[in-house]
């Protein structure tokens, strides 16, 4: 049985219970909490993670005002999420079929340089900014 959700205490809970076998989670270069506890203790417990709203619902392929060095692709941000060894599956929505075959190329081109996993970090953590915004809010 595979189980998804946003909230990190009900991950934890799921992956300790042992009440599912895959886990779905939300992760992406601003949501990046669940490296901390969700994501080890999955490894620990052999349940392979699928990363979902990579993009942040297309938000991250817009750019922040104050970031001036190139604004990630989507394959950036699907390369992002597969850096974690545990996440096994990058859930991808292309509108078109330029958009599903530079999503696939990422297959092809998984490294993530150190370089590139602090810019994309630094990135992230302008975008989330204090992840008190309207954006996470309206979600509730």
């Amino acid at each position: 049985m595979g189980a998804t959700t946003h909230n990190r205490a009900i991950a934890l809970d799921l992956i300790k219970s042992r009440r599912c076998e895959i886990l779905m989670h939300r992760y992406n270069m601003a949501h990046r909490k669940a490296e901390k506890q969700v994501f080890p203790m999955a490894q620990q417990a052999g349940i392979p993670v699928v990363a979902f709203t990579c993009t942040r619902w297309g938000q991250l392929l817009r750019g922040h005002p104050d970031w001036l060095r190139e604004i990630p692709t989507a394959a950036d941000c699907y390369r992002y999420a597969l850096h974690q060894k545990v996440v096994h599956l990058a859930l991808t929505a292309p509108e078109t079929q330029a958009q599903l075959e530079e999503n696939l190329s990422v297959l092809h081109d998984l490294e993530l340089t150190s370089e590139a996993l602090v810019q994309w970090q630094n990135y992230g953590a302008l975008v989330y900014g204090d992840g008190q915004d309207a954006f996470e809010t309206k979600w509730l």
